[in-house]
């Protein structure tokens, strides 16, 4: 059995059903998404109230135990940005039904756990509840804390911060903070309140499910969402950066940081995506690519180095870690390979080392259901959804010329170094 369906089940909310006879467990993720906004202080919240206690399991013991009389399951509430959208994901992986030593019904319980927490949260009316409040807050300024001490995490957050300060993509971290220190549980219920009302939903299951009984419970999830008018959900391109932007900042580290942000050309998510994949992959995808082979690996000049494409928001991002004095030369190596890149220069080596290593890696997301849910779950905004087989082909089939015509496109926008103190 390997069946897909994908439809609308309501206004603003999508269900994805794969249905596959081949793991021994399944999957499911809800996804809520939203438009960055000044809400964000109270849905970095919301998110993890809804994943800690519930209306019908009041504390933590209790919604715990829940989850160990589904086999023992795995419960996932999370939050992230992707692109200028907020995503709020609750997800579980759950023992196959044909598994159950009873003739309980894993799949349809954890279904019934997932829509229960998001539709009955742990709330006094128009308030959450207390205690958990400002537990939740309490834990969410702890990872914001534990994130900048994370040197490299930190340095990637500044430079989104810089390059994109005039977009919604440029959170301010430090701005997030004082917007959570300043929450309380009744804003932080207005905040369910407008996800219930006003995002777009995506569900993904996987897994050997009834893909009948399994659309019907979700399409009744999906009605009592109430009176719902999803928001436009829209992304800035800017396409091409005018000039160079170049940042310091002194911390104490020991490594210093140095990230830098390139505008694609790109001009929405779908705009040459695969030749622009395969580029930034030759480029810095992985240890046959230019900038571990030459910057990192022939020249010594940093301990990483390696490029991401951000496919929703058309940028790309290089990060290295390198000794100070070797900031400079690092910087202009890099830049160098970006000139190869454009040129054209790199070898047939390059070219097929990374079709053939994207490719494979695209073939192996049926290998578990949530590598599946977590595939399929990206196509969320895309056009057409389309099979890890079928976005393998699509990398095969990127040419040397178009590789080269995205390369000329990119250009550097901003350019950050976190460094040591000076002693």
């Amino acid at each position: 059995m390997s069946m897909t369906s994908y439809k609308k089940i309501a206004n603003g909310v999508n269900f994805l059903c794969l249905e596959r006879n081949k793991f021994k467990t399944s999957c499911i993720k809800i996804d809520f998404y939203l438009p960055i906004s000044d809400r964000l202080a109270a849905e970095n919240i919301l998110a993890y109230l809804l994943g800690t206690t519930s209306k019908r399991y009041n504390t933590v013991k209790r919604f715990n135990s829940k989850i160990e009389e589904l086999y023992d399951a795995a419960f996932f509430a999370e939050i992230s940005t992707i692109g200028e959208k907020v995503r709020i994901r609750y997800s579980m992986e759950f023992l196959d039904d044909r598994f159950c030593l009873d003739e309980k019904s894993v799949s349809e319980e954890s279904i019934d756990f997932l829509t229960d927490i998001i539709l009955n949260p742990n709330c006094d009316g128009n308030r959450f509840d207390e205690e958990f409040t400002a537990r939740e807050i309490k834990f969410a300024l702890e990872r914001l804390d534990a994130e900048k001490n994370n040197k490299k995490s930190y340095a990637v957050s500044r430079l989104r911060q810089l390059m994109c300060k005039d977009e919604p993509y440029g959170i301010d971290k430090e701005k997030l903070v004082e917007d959570i220190k300043k929450l309380d549980s009744k804003k932080i219920y207005e905040a369910y309140e407008n996800m219930l009302k006003t995002s777009t939903v995506f569900v993904t299951v996987c897994g050997n499910v009834d893909g009948i009984t399994v659309e019907k419970k979700f399409t009744e999830f999906a009605e009592k969402l109430c009176d719902r008018t999803p928001t436009e959900l829209k992304t800035v391109f800017v396409e091409k950066a005018d000039e160079i932007k170049y940042f310091k900042e002194k911390m104490d580290v020991n490594q210093a940081k140095l990230v830098i942000g390139l505008r694609t050309g790109m001009k929405n998510s779908d705009d040459n995506y695969f030749a622009y994949r395969v580029m930034t992959d030759i480029f810095g995808g992985g240890p046959y690519s230019r900038l571990f082979l030459n910057v990192r690996e022939k020249l010594s000049l940093c301990y990483y180095c390696g490029a991401k494409l951000i496919r929703d928001k058309g940028i790309i991002i290089i990060q290295s870690g390198v000794e100070q004095e070797n900031y400079e030369k690092a910087l202009a190596e890099i830049l160098n390979q970006l000139e190869i890149m454009k040129n054209g220069e790199f070898t047939e080596e390059d070219f097929y080392s990374s079709k053939i290593a994207l490719a494979d890696a695209f073939k192996g997301v049926g290998d578990s259901p949530e590598g599946e849910c977590v595939f399929y779950g990206s196509q969320a905004f895309d056009s057409d959804i389309v099979s890890g087989e079928e976005y393998a082909e699509k990398i095969s089939a990127v040419t040397r010329e178009q590789v080269v015509e995205c390369a000329k496109k990119v250009t550097v926008d901003t350019v950050y170094l976190l460094e040591g103190l000076s002693e």
